[in-house]
């Protein structure tokens, strides 16, 4: 896993604006993000770190496949990029939760 572009997969970090009205979300080049785990369709922020994986190719549906972790929860989402600044953003089983865009 990794989060950025050095093997084909478009670059995941920097800073991003979601079309949900959630906020930034931010992910660095260590792994570390904020506003990136969601539960139930909606955002879920426990406190503590959280941390966030892209895989460096694309599954059999076209998309990348994200992890994201904030103790003791993870969860899988899948990517799919629209060029190297616009994603959308898929729960686990392929329900759209928010398009974004890098600021």
């Amino acid at each position: 896993m990794t989060l950025t572009g050095c093997s084909g997969a478009p670059e995941l970090t920097g800073h991003w604006s979601a079309d949900d009205g959630t906020g930034t979300k931010v992910i660095n080049d260590a792994g570390a993000c904020r506003g990136m785990f969601y539960s139930g369709g909606k955002p879920l922020d426990i406190g503590g770190g959280m941390s966030c994986s892209l895989s460096d190719k694309k599954g059999s549906n076209g998309h990348y496949s994200l992890v994201v972790t904030q103790p003791p929860n993870e969860a899988s989402y899948q990517v799919e990029f629209n060029g190297n600044d616009s994603a959308t953003v898929y729960d686990g089983s392929g329900a759209r939760l928010y398009s974004m865009k890098r600021l």
